[in-house]
């Protein structure tokens, strides 16, 4: 529960702590004196949006701390723990200072955190219902919330919205491997050219080895001509050659004086001459007998090299490229075919977790089928109490055409205000006054199933008066015998329920305008809702009508 704030510099408030207690509490004052100050500081501690111009006129600073104590097993000692925060005394601070200049720091226990994490924690110890919130129930999703709020259904939209994402997520993955799949037509096309490569069976170096065979045997008749010649010249037998010549060099070399320099010389060159013109010989020999006049081979050489140049233009490489082309083709249609096989592998993925959404969506569905005729029953006994003897809501679930995060259902609340008409929508049939009481009925109804140790209703009662508003000012009480609930409030009726009463003041000097909130004694309060049902003036009979209202309350 709240047990303490204490606000400094904030709108026109310069000091304030103060202390609360469990049970009902309400604030009350003149409008205009700052009524909602409170609310407005806690909902800054807790984590809320705001700027500078919060700040007290002439101050740098505001500075706002909240106190609550906790229970040992509950949700937000779960969370601290978690954050590895002290929880001395069960009690937990959170604190929100705001500078002129704009900065804003937030601190749990003396920590600094940042506002996500203090708004995390501040909704598990603070519910505030607006005096604007009946607005929201114009709006389908708000009737959803508030079904789902009362049934309980965490845990089930929890498990909802994690199989909708994953289905939404494949669904992506799917959708831009298809929008790659336009390449049905590739597929095809690698697929005809590697087969038409495959079959041409062309090998690494085939293009070099065919090049160098094609020249021999084209020039085969020039190639024999010149090799026998040069075998001639080199070593015939039937007339002088060269290697002949070198040996009668020879032979008269070495009638010459060898002790001669240069006669040495000589001798040994010749002989190198001979040596290479023999190795000579030989090699010309060999390549000799490589050379053949061969006219189907030559043929068969100059096609294939046709076959494989013409692939070559096809496929816009050179020709020696064309194996090393055709394994690229090869990875290509592999990644494209796998491309398939994953598509595959997630339309089978999709369809089992669309089936097993359906499957959760259902069972919620169900639950909030049992609960939708429980929760317009208890809307309905309520707003019959307030000023609506004839009205009834029902909860009406109709199904969506395609998955959500929170299911396969449009709930909509239908209401009847006048008997002999057909339930309808409430922008149809229900009018300002109507949805306001509808509105508190749904917030009475919500709150005490929440789990949540402390309530604020802001001005939830306007619009109402009398004998409605008495009966708002019992359920409130009711609900602060299990939770502590704050309640800014103009009506008598609801301040006299209230266990706890403060009553807001504003007051101004020369310079400055302050405001300050007074807990009430007994005789203060019977003045403060005299007040409120008489005006400026108190006279015995106003005074006499609180106090009867005060009992007439407890």
């Amino acid at each position: 529960m709240l047990a303490a704030l204490r606000i400094e510099n904030f709108a026109i408030v310069k000091h304030l702590e103060l202390d609360f207690a469990n049970g009902m509490t309400a604030f009350t004052g003149e409008t205009g004196a700052g009524k909602s100050i409170m609310i407005d500081a806690l909902m800054l501690a807790m984590g809320g949006r705001a700027d500078a111009s919060v700040i007290r006129g002439g101050e740098q600073k505001c500075d706002i701390s909240a106190v609550f104590n906790l229970d040992e097993q509950s949700e937000p000692t779960e969370w601290l723990s978690e954050h590895d925060i002290d929880c001395e005394q069960g009690d937990i601070v959170l604190r929100r200072v705001l500078y002129l200049e704009g900065r804003s720091k937030s601190y749990i226990n003396g920590q600094p955190f940042p506002l996500q994490k203090v708004k995390e924690l501040s909704e598990m110890l603070v519910h505030i219902h607006g005096q604007h919130q009946h607005q929201t129930l114009l709006q389908h999703s708000s009737h959803r919330q508030q079904l789902d709020n009362y049934a309980g259904h965490n845990e089930q939209l929890s498990h909802v919205a994690s199989l909708y994402r994953q289905c939404q997520k494949i669904k992506n993955d799917l959708d831009a491997l298809q929008q790659q799949d336009k390449h049905r037509d590739r597929i095809d096309l690698l697929q005809f050219q590697i087969n038409e490569l495959t079959a041409l069976a062309m090998q690494e170096g085939e293009m070099q080895t065919l090049s160098e065979e094609h020249q021999l045997l084209h020039h085969a008749h020039d190639y024999l001509q010149g090799t026998q010649h040069s075998i001639g010249l080199l070593n015939a037998d039937d007339k002088p050659n060269i290697c002949c010549y070198l040996n009668q060099v020879l032979q008269q070399l070495f009638e010459l004086p060898k002790e001669q320099p240069s006669i040495r010389n000589a001798i040994e060159l010749i002989n190198n001459a001979i040596i290479q013109c023999d190795e000579a010989l030989n090699e010309i020999n060999q390549f000799a007998e490589q050379v053949h006049l061969d006219p189907e081979r030559l043929q068969e050489v100059e096609e294939r090299l046709s076959a494989l140049h013409h692939a070559a233009r096809k496929h816009h490489v050179d020709a020696s490229q064309l194996p090393a082309h055709t394994e690229l083709l090869q990875k290509e249609l592999q990644a494209l075919q796998n491309s398939d096989l994953q598509i595959a592998h997630l339309q089978q993925q999709y369809q089992q977790n669309t089936q097993a959404y359906k499957e959760v969506a259902q069972q919620l569905h169900a639950s909030r089928t049992h609960y939708a005729e429980k929760l317009g029953l208890e809307i309905s006994a309520i707003i019959q109490q307030l000023g609506m003897p004839k009205g009834y809501v029902k909860v009406d679930i109709s199904p969506l055409d395609k998955m959500q995060l929170h299911g396969l259902d449009k709930v909509e609340y239908k209401v009847c205000t006048n008997p002999g008409m057909a339930a309808d929508s409430l922008s149809k049939v229900a009018s300002g006054g109507e949805l306001s009481r509808i509105s508190l009925a749904i917030q009475m109804i919500t709150a005490q199933r929440g789990a949540t140790p402390t309530l604020l209703f802001d001005e939830v009662d306007v619009g109402i008066g009398g004998a409605t508003a008495a009966l708002v000012g019992q359920l409130l009480r009711k609900l602060g015998e299990r939770l502590q609930v704050f309640c800014v409030t103009h009506q008598p009726q609801v301040a006299s329920s209230a266990h706890h009463h403060f009553v807001v003041e504003k007051h101004s000097d020369n310079e400055q305008t302050y405001s300050r909130i007074i807990a009430l004694g007994d005789n203060d309060k019977v003045d403060e809702i005299a007040r409120m049902l008489g005006g400026l003036t108190i006279t015995d009979q106003t005074r006499s009508h609180a106090k009867e209202l005060l009992v007439q309350s407890h």
